[in-house]
């Protein structure tokens, strides 16, 4: 876990996983910039605040057959890393295992309207991991699962890749992970994970997001079709209703968010839409500007 500053979201984190209840035994690095003092956690210290140098650094001073990561503003079920173990023991070819990371329950309206922008199915993430699916399924996408919920098994890893940085490594170290065995979605191993409050801080987060996917290329097909989709309801105002109706539909059955918050919601998931579409073009001209 690395953790930018101890104290609120961090304490309950460390606490989550210290309160596990599982058959086995393990052991909690937390990797920070300065010391930090809990018992039962063995604690890193790295002042880079690169999130894959930090990852890296924890694994190299680890001992566990398998490896977990979480954030340090999630919360992990209390039968997190058993669930997860136990699967990996009854399927030898799994080499990385994720599941979802909903909103906690005591998320603010700012926060659980950001989680509907990323949980709505057709119109929003489009990662497993965020729209919580039900069941266990290998994934399509290396972008499916999340480093805020993620294991994998210490001998087929590979590390994450450094030069990335903060936003993409863990899809990184995926996509090879899918090219030695078989990576799992389990929504039975869970985590809850504090979202940006929506508009400020969600949108900026996206932004980078997606700048960095122009940046490095697109590898998905689905953000072509995005492209696409996107280019022609911006210039053909009668789809903006349609726009209106299909994302206050899917919206509503997917949000926790009261009744009298529904209305809002295709405003709300067209500045969510036109944050990726303008990051991901903005990358792309800045990728060309580079390799000009």
């Amino acid at each position: 876990m690395p953790v930018e500053r101890l104290g609120g979201d961090a304490e309950q984190a460390i606490a989550s996983v210290l309160a596990q209840q599982t058959k086995f035994s393990s052991e909690l690095i937390v990797v920070s910039a300065a010391p930090v003092s809990k018992t039962g956690v063995l604690n890193v210290v790295d002042r880079n605040r690169n999130p894959a140098t930090r990852r890296n650094r924890g694994v190299s001073e680890s001992t566990g057959e398998i490896l977990a990561f979480i954030d340090d503003d999630a919360k992990a079920d209390s039968l997190w890393l058993q669930t997860a173990c136990d699967y990996f023991e009854q399927f030898p070819k799994v080499v990385c295992l994720g599941g979802p990371d909903p909103a906690p329950v005591d998320s603010a309206a700012s926060e659980l309207l950001s989680e509907t922008l990323l949980a709505t199915p057709y119109i929003g993430s489009g990662i497993a991991a965020h729209e919580n699916h039900p069941g266990v399924f290998p994934i399509q996408n290396p972008s499916d699962l999340a480093l805020v919920n993620l294991f994998v098994r210490r001998a087929e890893f590979t590390g994450f890749d450094e030069s990335v940085g903060y936003i993409g490594e863990d899809t990184a170290l995926i996509a090879g992970l899918m090219q030695r065995g078989d990576v799992i979605y389990h929504s039975g191993v869970k985590v809850y994970h504090r979202r940006r409050a929506f508009p400020g801080p969600y949108l900026r987060q996206r932004w980078r997001y997606r700048v960095k996917t122009g940046l490095t290329g697109i590898r998905d097909k689905r953000v072509y079709a995005f492209l696409a989709v996107g280019t022609i309801t911006i210039l053909l105002p009668p789809l903006w209703p349609i726009y209106y109706l299909v994302t206050l539909i899917l919206g509503a059955r997917t949000t926790r968010l009261p009744k009298s918050y529904w209305l809002l919601l295709p405003f709300a998931f067209a500045a969510h839409h036109l944050t990726y579409y303008f990051g991901i073009l903005w990358g792309l001209v800045r990728n060309a500007v580079r390799f000009r």
